[in-house]
């Protein structure tokens, strides 16, 4: 509902400095509240924090590149360009070897690349070539995310690091709204019902991301993720009326049948 809550206050009006600004703030008041509720400590040595800063200024580019994209091109096509992310994380795993070289995943390699290239096969723009350019810098940057914050907080609670990185990011955007002075908001019901539905949305889905975490486990709560993209394209279609041609459907299918080549085996997930 992120995407498509996005979407529909940028449709409306809303620009996507705008829409990050206010989410990244939303989602600070919201964490620190569900923190002190849960009794989560925040605390983090010097270092870590340095480090979770750095990070969310990675994290900032991948949203700020995203949401310029989902001005500029459909919401599945930039959901489906971003999810390479896994494409990505799994073939940086290898090169720095995090991860051993395996069959499993090179299928999924290129399934992905494949699925996105049939996605892609349709006269685009100049300004939709450019979104679909910044869709994959946001699937880099969150692919950089994703592995930075697993080699540097592996095994922790992560919920304080998330912390420092949004509020990092809230800063970030903040200063560039106050220094650019382009604000622009939603016009009318439906576009401010999104724009007010974007932190709210985006907190609900990492709070219960972390409370499926500790319930059944990453291994699990990452195959159920992988439904991700479905929700979107089918949201996207029904509330939007941002409908994929044939060709397009069927590298969106190759993209989503990749997500799960990239799971760990059975075996593994288990232990």
């Amino acid at each position: 509902m992120v995407g498509v809550c996005t979407a529909e206050a940028l449709i409306h009006g809303a620009n996507a400095l705008t829409v990050v600004t206010f989410r990244a703030i939303g989602m600070v008041a919201i964490f620190l509240a569900w923190f002190g509720v849960s009794g989560v400590s925040l605390a983090l040595t010097p270092r870590e924090r340095g480090i979770a800063i750095g990070i969310g200024l990675l994290l900032s580019l991948n949203n700020y590149a995203l949401n310029i994209a989902l001005e500029l091109i459909p919401l599945p096509l930039a959901i489906l360009v971003f999810y390479l992310w896994p494409a990505v994380t799994t073939a940086a795993s290898w090169a720095i070897g995090r991860e051993r070289f395996n069959g499993r995943g090179l299928a999924g390699l290129a399934l992905a690349f494949l699925g996105v290239g049939l996605t892609l096969n349709v006269e685009l723009g100049a300004a939709q070539a450019r979104g679909v350019a910044l869709a994959a810098f946001s699937a880099f940057a969150w692919s950089a995310v994703f592995l930075l914050t697993d080699h540097f907080f592996r095994g922790r609670d992560t919920r304080p690091v998330n912390l420092w990185m949004i509020s990092t990011a809230a800063v970030l955007f903040s200063a560039a709204l106050l220094i650019t002075g382009d604000i622009a908001l939603p016009q009318g019901m439906p576009g401010w019902t999104s724009f007010m539905g974007v932190p709210f949305f985006y907190a609900f889905g990492v709070i219960g991301l972390f409370a499926a975490t500790s319930q059944l486990g990453p291994a699990k709560v990452g195959f159920y993720m992988n439904f991700e993209p479905i929700a979107s394209v089918v949201l996207a279609a029904l509330l939007l009326g941002q409908n994929l041609a044939p060709v397009q459907v069927a590298g969106a299918s190759l993209v989503i049948a990749a997500l799960f080549l990239f799971r760990p085996p059975a075996k593994l997930r288990a232990s």
